[in-house]
């Protein structure tokens, strides 16, 4: 009995505990496998597979990989690749890239419904031009008219409020926008109504935004 207790305890040493990820990134999709950077290590996984930090691949479609982190689980896109930091805090966080101009895009989920979206601080209110709006099927005749200044002079336009705003892990409910009547702005703005909602750092050249607890 003796050495079966030694034999168990020498066992149970040489096996590597999995640690909890600090911080999970979809990095590509490749048919039935996705690869991760997962605390700064690339990982390769297979769908089914777990990776030595307890990062498990649940399954993967061409636009989405489905992740468990701590028996959690959180959908993944190109487009919103980073997954809530569990080990530190539950707060969902996205990382967005500045493009060759230095504007920070992405795409939302506006009371269900896809659009992309360019990060605009100097906009009071998330701002859609009015065919946007029409394809989003926003009730404008519940919206309350109003005028704006632009640069191409005063345009009529609607003020609303949007059921919930997502990117991400983010949600935000009960958002105002400002629905211009004309094809300006080219594409949707996510101003202040969004971004005051929720915590906004830049660092190394990335713009975060974490939902707030």
């Amino acid at each position: 009995m003796k050495l079966r207790g030694l034999f168990i305890l020498a066992v149970t040493l040489l096996v590597p505990a999995i640690a909890s990820a600090q911080e999970v990134r979809l990095q590509a999709i490749f048919g039935s496998s996705a690869m991760f950077e997962v605390d700064g290590k690339q990982r390769l996984l297979k769908s089914g597979k777990t990776s030595p930090e307890g990062v498990t691949l649940v399954s993967v479609t061409n636009d989405h990989a489905l992740v468990r982190i701590d028996g959690r689980e959180q959908k993944l896109t190109l487009a919103a690749p980073v997954a809530a930091n569990y080990a530190k805090a539950e707060r969902a966080e996205v990382r967005l890239n500045p493009d060759s101009r230095g504007h920070y895009s992405t795409t939302a989920w506006i009371n269900g419904r896809r659009v992309n979206v360019m990060v605009d601080t100097g906009a009071t209110s998330i701002a859609f031009n009015y065919p946007t709006a029409k394809s989003l099927g926003l009730d404008l005749s519940r919206a309350r008219p109003m005028t704006v200044s632009t640069a191409s002079g005063v345009e009529k336009a609607y003020r609303l409020q949007l059921a919930s705003v997502t990117i991400g892990g983010i949600t935000v409910h009960n958002v105002e926008a400002t629905v211009l009547g004309s094809d300006f702005p080219t594409v949707t703005l996510l101003g202040n109504s969004f971004l005051s909602r929720v915590d906004m750092q830049q660092q190394d050249g990335l713009l975060l935004l974490r939902a707030r607890n």
